[in-house]
C-alpha cells in the first residue's frame, strides 16, 4: 500500500509510511483517520489481498460492494455512486508493437470527500505517471481528491491514444503487405489485429458513456468549476479515439474484403 497525504493549498505532500509487518498499517490507517479540513489522502494499492482491502475499506468509508467489486476487478468501464463516493472503474491499455497486441490492466478509483483510492489489477499501473503529473502541477491539487481522478484519466486516455496511433502504423503496413505483389497470405494476421482492435474497442466505447454526467452528483459541486474544463478535455480526446478505433475495426472489414 502507497499512501500520500495532500495539502489542498500549499500542493505539499506527505508519504505515509505502510508495511504489513508495522500494526498491519495501523499508524497509515490512523492517519487518515485525522485528516485535517485541508488535506485529503491518496492511497494506492495493487493486487491486493481481501484482508488488506477490507481493513482499508473501514478507514475510508467504501460501501461492501464497492469493496467487492475492487478486489476481483475485471470490472467493465463504469461509474457508480456509493453514498458520496464516486466509483469509476476503466482499462488502462498498452499496445506492444512487436507482438502486435493489446495489453489491458484494471483500474478503481474511489473519490470520497477527503480521499481518494485507487486499486490496479495488472501490470499496466497509470498511477505513477499521474503522480509525476500532480507532483509538476501542485494548483490542480487545490480541487482534492477530484485532482487525483483527473490525472488517472489522463493518462489512461493518453495511452489510448498513443496506442491507437501506433495500431494505425501496423494497420498501415499490412494494407501494403495485402495489396502488393506478394503471394502470402495474411488473412491470420489480418484476424488477429482484429481481435486486438476488438479488446481497444471493448477498453475504449463503454468509456464514453462514463463521462456523461461525470461532474454531477455529491462530491463535484464544490470543485466543478475548477476541474470541469480539465475533465471535460480529457472527454474530448477520448470521444477522438473513440472514433478512430472505430475506424480502425471498420478498415479491416474491408481489408479482409480485398
Amino acid at each position: 500500500m502507497e499512501c500520500v497525504i495532500y495539502e489542498r493549498a500549499t500542493g505539499r505532500s506527505e508519504h505515509v509510511e505502510c508495511e504489513l509487518a508495522d500494526d498491519n498499517c495501523g499508524s497509515a490507517l490512523k492517519r487518515l483517520r485525522d485528516l485535517s479540513d485541508g488535506e485529503f489522502a491518496w492511497v494506492r494499492l495493487t493486487d491486493p489481498l481481501e484482508g488488506e482491502l477490507t481493513e482499508l475499506a473501514g478507514s475510508l468509508g467504501l460501501h461492501p460492494l464497492a469493496v467487492e467489486d475492487a478486489l476481483h476487478g475485471r470490472q467493465r468501464p463504469k461509474r457508480e455512486r456509493f453514498g458520496d463516493v464516486l466509483a469509476v472503474a476503466l482499462k488502462p491499455l498498452r499496445y506492444v508493437e512487436d507482438d502486435a497486441a493489446v495489453e489491458t490492466g484494471d483500474i478503481m478509483i474511489f473519490v470520497g470527500p477527503r480521499s481518494v483510492l485507487t486499486v490496479n489489477h495488472g501490470r499496466i499501473d497509470p498511477c505513477a505517471e499521474a503522480a509525476r503529473r500532480l507532483d509538476a502541477h501542485p494548483e490542480m491539487l487545490s480541487t482534492g481528491p477530484w485532482a487525483v481522478l483527473h490525472a488517472v484519466l489522463d493518462v489512461c486516455v493518453d495511452a489510448y491514444t498513443d496506442a491507437a496511433h501506433r495500431v494505425r502504423a501496423t494497420l498501415n503496413r499490412l494494407e501494403d503487405e495485402v495489396f502488393s505483389t506478394s503471394r502470402v497470405d495474411h488473412t491470420p494476421s489480418i484476424y488477429s489485429l482484429k481481435r486486438e482492435v476488438r479488446e481497444f474497442r471493448d477498453a475504449v466505447q463503454p468509456l464514453v458513456p462514463v463521462f456523461q454526467g461525470l461532474l454531477d452528483g455529491p462530491g463535484a459541486k464544490d470543485h466543478l468549476s475548477k476541474i470541469a474544463p480539465y475533465i471535460r478535455d480529457v472527454a474530448d480526446h477520448l470521444h477522438r479515439t473513440d472514433i478512430e478505433v472505430r475506424t480502425l475495426d471498420e478498415l479491416l472489414d474491408s481489408v479482409l474484403g480485398a
